[in-house]
């Protein structure tokens, strides 16, 4: 028992004897027990103490039989209890005798001293369960308990009523369900308006006890989508101007980053992917993501944040690049779900696109989007899925085709020549070969790597990078050189370097490969896609299980014969060698150059022609 405080303390010195005197008020609820301490923490230590009791009521004084005791008890006070309790503790202080006296003023409280305070937290909706606890509130004595529930109102208490039904004997929304046993009660479709004070009266003969219930009705959270909606915002003509210059900076940065990191994947393998078509096709994507979403994708494909002219700036290269390049992207969804109106009308003006509905045929389907591949790749990639999972929300496919024919042909006689390994071994292959070709070639000290740069139709470049040595240490060096920065340098100063007559040995070469694309746009930062994105400008109305990507594929072929380089959805070649001969029979790093677009259009690397 806590108590209020000292009221009083005195101090007497009467000869050699000490008396000190503590005095304290005390009130007690009716029912609760009660314990009272001689001592006192400020009270001088007494050797040799004993202990006396007294009460006095308001009508007589009596002893108290607590045994030479420090501490008084009692259980369930009652008004007869109320009055003044002393105890004089009495020993010695050094050869002194003293005592200490110790009153305390008690009051029993007939009315209750304490309310229990619970707290109920629901969301809109829910059915919401007041308790009420009776046999702690108040215990019943032999008489018979009863319980009512109130609200707290601007106009006071307001009593609730008791159960009601319809004709059905359903229970209506917003009434009230009283309990025999536990006189709790329930609350149905709970609203925000519900929340509130609510008080739970027990009562038992004369005496009454109150329980609080303090309820909070949350409003149900906004829909996933709510605010990211809206249609992609329109790019302002002044921004438009440089937004060409700005994409050029972000693919060649992205396709360095992508052939970064698709280096280590494979480190000595043949490699070859398009980045224009995988930034064309989650550009495609980044026209619905939203909120963080977007803010990541933005930084995946190496884009200014927040940046408008995305899709215009596409639309703008694939015009620009048509001569020579043909690039399309393309969303397959489930048919579940529903596609933002905004979307399928921006995606129609950016992309040329359609989506397209899954069916619940898989075998219909894979023929679906095979055909589309097949189509825009002029039939170079024929197949790109083998089935479709039926719990697939969102496939995501790409696909470009490149044509370009050699400025300057080559011999129209084939030879077979050397192609030395990586680890040294050496292969006969068919051979592109020109004694007297014409072409722009320099040793760059940056890359550690001589460079050939090989005209083509459509204002396109083929560059090929030759290590000075055919061992994976050289090719390394040059791979980790070749920056963005670096990359853009190199293009262009080789259109200033002037052509030369020399004779060029290249690999014929045949690539088709397959890129995890799943394992790719986790390595650049893309990982979300496939964990809960927001998409809300494309579905929106994601809910709780919002759609997300559940499959990427990158398929590339590549072709380099006497006509020029043709490639399906992925990367082309780049050679470079020696003066006053270029070869390219040892394992070399490809690029091929839009002037047009001042990007790479395609990029790889060849170890086994």
């Amino acid at each position: 028992m806590n108590h209020a405080g000292m009221l009083c303390y005195t101090f007497f010195l009467l000869l050699l004897e000490f008396v000190i005197t503590f005095s304290v008020e005390v009130i007690v609820p009716m029912g609760s027990g009660l314990t009272l301490s001689c001592q006192h923490e400020k009270a001088p230590k007494i050797l040799e103490k004993t202990f006396k009791w007294t009460f006095r009521s308001r009508d007589s004084v009596s002893p108290i039989e607590a045994g030479d005791s420090s501490t008084l008890s009692k259980q369930r006070i009652q008004k007869t209890h109320e009055g003044e309790y002393e105890c004089v503790m009495e020993g010695y202080i050094g050869d002194s005798r003293a005592r200490v006296s110790r009153m305390y003023n008690v009051s029993v409280e007939t009315t209750s001293s304490f309310k229990l305070w619970v707290v109920v937290t629901v969301t809109e909706g829910d059915v919401v369960d007041l308790s009420c606890h009776p046999h702690l509130l108040l215990p019943a004595n032999g008489s018979e308990r009863t319980g009512n529930w109130f609200r707290e109102t601007e106009e006071g208490l307001k009593h609730l009523e008791p159960l009601v039904l319809d004709d059905e004997d359903k229970v209506r929304d917003g009434v009230y369900l009283d309990r025999a046993n536990d006189f709790s009660i329930k609350i149905y479709n709970s609203k925000v308006q519900d929340s509130g004070m609510y008080h739970c009266q027990v009562q038992a003969g004369a005496e009454t006890r109150t329980q609080l219930v303090e309820l909070i009705v949350e409003a149900l959270p906004p829909p996933r989508c709510y605010g990211h909606t809206d249609p992609w915002e329109l790019c302002e003509e002044d921004k438009s101007r440089t937004a060409g210059a700005i994409l050029s900076e972000s693919l060649t940065d992205f396709s360095t980053k992508l052939y970064s990191q698709l280096r280590t994947v494979k480190p000595t393998d043949n490699v070859l992917f398009s980045p224009v078509s995988i930034a064309g096709v989650l550009s495609h994507l980044l026209l619905g993501a939203r909120d963080d979403t977007r803010k990541l994708m933005e930084d995946g494909l190496c884009l200014p944040r927040g940046f408008s002219c995305t899709h215009k700036a596409l639309k703008t290269l694939k015009g620009d690049t048509q001569e020579s390049l043909d690039m399309a992207s393309h969303i397959f969804y489930n048919q579940d779900q529903i596609l933002s109106e905004a979307f399928i009308n921006q995606s129609m003006e950016f992309y040329e696109a359609s989506p397209a509905k899954l069916t619940d045929d898989n075998d219909q389907n894979v023929k679906m989007i095979n055909d589309w591949v097949a189509e825009k790749t002029k039939n170079k990639i024929p197949k790109l899925l083998d089935s479709v999972d039926s719990f697939n929300q969102l496939i995501l496919v790409n696909a470009v085709y490149f044509l370009g024919k050699w400025k300057l042909k080559f011999d129209a006689e084939s030879r077979p020549a050397s192609f030395t390994k990586l680890n040294g071994d050496m292969v006969n292959v068919p051979t592109l070969y020109g004694a007297k070709y014409k072409l722009s070639m320099q040793f760059f000290s940056s890359l550690r790597a001589q460079v050939g740069a090989f005209p083509l139709t459509g204002r396109n470049r083929l560059f090929i990078m030759v290590p000075v040595s055919s061992s994976l240490k050289d090719l390394q060096a040059v791979e980790e050189r070749m920056t963005d920065t670096v990359l853009t340098e190199m293009a262009k100063a080789m259109a200033k370097v002037a052509p030369t007559v020399a004779e060029v040995t290249l690999p014929k070469l045949k690539l088709d490969i397959n890129t995890d694309m799943n394992g790719l746009i986790g390595d650049i930062g893309m990982g979300e896609l496939f964990n809960e994105p927001n998409l809300c400008g494309l579905f929106p109305e994601q809910t709780d299980m919002p759609v997300a990507l559940s499959d990427a594929r990158h398929r590339a072929t590549l072709l380099l014969s006497e006509s020029g380089v043709e490639a399906a959805a992925a990367t082309s070649l780049s050679f470079a060698r020696s003066f006053p001969s270029f070869s390219a029979m040892q394992p070399f790093i490809l690029v091929l150059w839009s002037d047009q677009a001042n990007c790479p259009l395609f990029m790889g690397r060849v170890t086994q022609p």
